[in-house]
């Protein structure tokens, strides 16, 4: 079986690809360019580069958020389309899932993404990810911070925002730069573990776990 998994729900966009067991290619770009522009190259660089054609997938997955608004649109109506076209299924994971599965230690998992204004999107897994102990959501980093505080586990902290808020953590690990990013290869790993699972490909839309600031604008007029 060959995986196709797809991430831009932060300002790095992910191709990667597996056969079987196996991740065979991994595609990382971190640039100013917008996903748009970005994601369907890097799509058919990664195809071409492995001898490889899109009727060869067999299976998509997706990071369907939290994240940026504008990313998830992107590869959701990307992947949308792919899967349609060549009637395949795809697998929706969550992006503080796949960085929390990029922790392979025994601590609780506690994934963060920055949502601006001393608020993230966050959640704390147990140490094998069977248990999401704090739902994920968008907090202020002072009520998430606490809430796990009061835990009193010892936490890997996961995410790029996480530098930022470690001191806020009793227990907090800060996790070196490596597993903090890039979560192509646990949405493979997690969407393997889901391929039974069926998903309406029509009824599939980002969690975006709040309104987009123009939903906010226009409540308030």
């Amino acid at each position: 079986m060959k995986v196709l998994a797809i991430d831009t729900s932060t300002m790095i966009s992910t191709v990667t690809i597996s056969e079987d067991d196996k991740i065979i290619g991994d595609f990382n770009v971190n640039q100013e360019k917008t996903h748009s522009e970005s994601l369907v190259p890097m799509i058919e660089t990664l195809l071409k580069l492995l001898g490889l054609e899109l009727s060869d997938i067999d299976l998509f997955a997706i990071a369907n958020g939290p994240g940026s608004f504008t990313g998830l649109r992107i590869s959701m109506a990307v992947v949308k389309t792919l899967a349609q076209v060549k009637k395949k299924s795809i697998i929706p994971i969550s992006t503080l899932e796949a960085l929390a599965n990029n922790s392979s230690s025994q601590n609780y998992k506690v994934s963060m993404l920055d949502a601006r204004g001393n608020r993230v999107y966050a959640a704390l897994y147990s140490p094998d990810l069977k248990e999401e102990i704090i739902k994920e959501d968008l907090y202020t980093i002072d009520v998430f911070s606490k809430m796990v505080n009061e835990m009193g586990f010892e936490v890997d902290l996961v995410g790029e925002i996480c530098k930022k808020y470690a001191h806020m953590f009793e227990k907090g690990r800060i996790l070196p730069l490596n597993f903090n990013t890039c979560i192509g290869k646990s949405l493979i790993k997690l969407a393997l573990s889901k391929k039974d699972c069926k998903y309406d490909l029509f009824s599939l839309v980002p969690n975006y776990l709040r309104k987009s600031q123009a939903e906010r604008d226009l409540e308030k007029k």
